[in-house]
């Protein structure tokens, strides 16, 4: 792998750490105090990633940069970007958040699920709830100053008509 191998590698699993905490790019750029569009000049490219940049994105989004770089670079390099994401859910779940770690023999998980363990294991840390996951296939709680306000209510409210 060449350095812009690299970079591109770790610029994606700064964006799905971010993805997973819930938070878009902007919502990153006014954490960060930067101007509009800093994080996706650094995320695609169009800026080169700096030492600076990584350290500054992984504090605003408060995740420890062992956890990250250790993820990054393990000790036995994975062959896909799929092993970078699972190393990444294994070491959230090893420090008591996400859902509980599956057993050694299970099948490897599809791509959308794994995306989805690690972003409700990000936000269960971000929250700083250690209590129990949510059940598979449910969606992790949401911490209250993220939850949306206001909204409609559906109509009809899902009742059958009546048959008569």
């Amino acid at each position: 792998m060449n350095i812009d191998d690299e970079v591109r590698r770790a610029t994606k699993l700064l964006e799905t750490v971010m993805q997973a905490a819930g938070l878009t790019r902007k919502d990153l750029d006014q954490r960060l105090g930067a101007g509009p569009g800093y994080v996706s000049q650094v995320l695609t490219g169009r800026m080169e990633l700096k030492f600076r940049h990584v350290l500054s994105i992984l504090r605003a989004l408060e995740v420890e940069p062992s956890i990250f770089f250790q993820t990054l670079y393990p000790e036995n390099r994975p062959s896909t970007d799929t092993v970078v994401m699972e190393e990444f859910l294994r070491r959230f779940q090893k420090l008591g958040f996400g859902p509980p770690a599956a057993p050694p023999a299970a099948p490897a998980l599809a791509p959308q699920d794994l995306e989805r363990m690690i972003q409700n294991a990000v936000r269960a840390a971000m929250s700083g709830a250690t209590g129990e996951p949510a059940a598979p296939g449910e969606p992790a709680p949401v911490p209250e100053n993220t939850k949306p306000r206001g909204g409609r209510k559906p109509r009809g409210g899902g009742r059958e008509p009546d048959k008569g």
